[in-house]
């Protein structure tokens, strides 16, 4: 699993991207939260293989609808067991 943690252009929130990538495509889901915590909420996504930038990379849509660029490199990787 990759992870990659930001904040959101539109709504503010922190947002955690967790996904995976096989050669079709990259699925994972979007959480959001705000400081507050009155905001906690997310979705699930996938962007097929053609979609992906040439440079690497892609981008995905928060919860609010604001696009967020996921890049190439994830914050963090798991071991898969």
């Amino acid at each position: 699993m990759n992870y990659y943690w930001t904040d959101c252009p539109g709504c503010g929130c922190q947002v955690a991207i967790n996904y995976t990538a096989s050669p079709a495509r990259v699925s994972g889901s979007v959480r959001r939260w705000s400081g507050d915590r009155a905001i906690n909420d997310g979705r699930p996504f996938e962007v097929a293989a053609s979609e992906l930038r040439p440079e690497g990379g892609y981008a995905v849509a928060c919860v609010c609808g604001a696009e967020i660029e996921v890049p190439e490199t994830p914050s963090a990787v798991s071991e898969g067991r």
